[in-house]
């Protein structure tokens, strides 16, 4: 799944905070890109960690949120550049409980705050509002 969905504007010509996925699971893509979208969000998904690093680079302004599903193998010694690079994106990482690598590689890699499979599903839009980044009322960042 490499979409990006198209992008809406709220009042005036404000673009939606965008978040950006790196997930490979068809199924919870849809249902995790859906319920931003209703929620407001414009969604991008990337399969792999360089297009989504490349994205998360190119957005202008700046991504919302950076989200990651362990499941799609990430490159935490990319990953990590990020979070040094640009600590204003904040990155929420999903993933099985019982993947303690996972997320032990993900807390090395300083992402800002990782959860289960059951706790993201569970509260995906509370997670999303509480770690995303605040957009200015400009657009600007």
């Amino acid at each position: 799944m490499d979409t990006a969905s198209e992008p809406t504007t709220s009042g005036s010509h404000n673009p939606s905070p965008e978040i950006v996925v790196l997930n490979r699971d068809l199924f919870f893509g849809v249902r995790i890109g859906n319920a931003l979208r209703d929620a407001g969000y414009r969604v991008t998904f990337r399969p792999a960690t360089a297009p989504f690093i490349a994205h998360l680079r190119a957005t202008d302004p700046p991504a919302a949120l950076g989200l990651i599903d362990l499941g799609a193998d990430p490159d935490w010694s990319e990953i990590a550049h990020v979070t040094r690079d640009m600590p204003a994106i904040p990155i929420l990482v999903f993933g099985p409980h019982k993947d303690v690598d996972g997320f032990r590689a993900a807390k090395a890699a300083g992402i800002t705050r990782i959860v289960s499979n059951g706790d993201f599903h569970r509260d995906m839009l509370g997670l999303v509002r509480r770690y995303a980044r605040a957009q200015p009322a400009d657009g600007r960042s």
